[in-house]
């Protein structure tokens, strides 16, 4: 049980990290195509000054998720070749896997309902205001782009001096 808590542990801030950087280098020129893309995010359809809207804007063909699952690669290979040289068992290389999905699912998920006005989590007791606070947080990234790369966690943000907070 240990195992699987550090397990745990150690894919949450190797997770974040990962999510972390991968964020920032969409805010690089080098990262050419995903950087126009993601800058159309905030300039064209989420710029500061209209923040939300009913449904969320997509930008057509995005290459960001492309990137993001490219760059994943390795974060998900790792534990798979450590369970096959048999450096890690099955049970915590698939719970590695598992917060790696988690932690993208709730990435992506959290960040698009960000930018929809009145969406339900606004209205869940107790996790509202957290809610709240992380909509916030990630508005003051789209006023100053070199802040706040974190969607759901700051801890990084903190870490690299990028925390901007409300």
């Amino acid at each position: 049980m240990m195992a699987i808590l550090l397990t745990i542990l150690i894919s949450f801030i190797v997770t974040t990290l990962f999510g972390h950087v991968v964020h920032w280098s969409l805010h690089q020129k080098w990262s050419g195509s995903v950087h126009q893309s993601h800058m159309t995010h905030h300039l064209k359809l989420y710029p500061p000054t209209d923040y939300t809207s009913k449904v969320y804007r997509e930008a057509g063909k995005d290459s960001t998720p492309k990137f993001f699952a490219i760059a994943a690669i390795p974060l998900v290979l790792a534990p798979i070749v450590f369970w096959l040289c048999g450096v890690l068992p099955l049970s915590l290389a698939a719970t590695v896997i598992g917060v790696e999905a988690l932690m993208g699912f709730l990435h992506n998920y959290l960040h698009d309902s960000f930018h929809i006005q009145n969406h339900w989590l606004y209205r869940v007791p107790l996790l509202g205001d957290i809610f709240n606070r992380w909509v916030d947080l990630h508005y003051l990234h789209h006023v100053d782009m070199s802040k706040n790369y974190g969607i759901f966690t700051f801890h990084w943000d903190r870490f690299f001096g990028t925390f901007w907070k409300v």
